[in-house]
């Protein structure tokens, strides 16, 4: 038989296997939190900044 092509993945389904600690935070006390996060790629940068509104500007 012939094998079928999986699709990819949706956001919304279920199937999708997230990474491990991707995400972290630890409280090191007194209302101190140390966030761990990835880094916005710089394309997805460049595009907030030439799609994004103006600071100061009137909306």
């Amino acid at each position: 038989m012939a094998e079928e092509k999986q699709k990819k993945s949706f956001a919304a389904s279920t199937k999708i296997e997230q990474k491990k600690n991707i995400y972290d935070a630890e409280y090191l006390g007194s209302g101190t939190f140390r966030i761990v996060k990835p880094k916005r790629q710089d394309r997805k940068r460049r595009q907030s900044a030439l799609k994004g509104t103006t600071r100061g500007a009137r909306k």
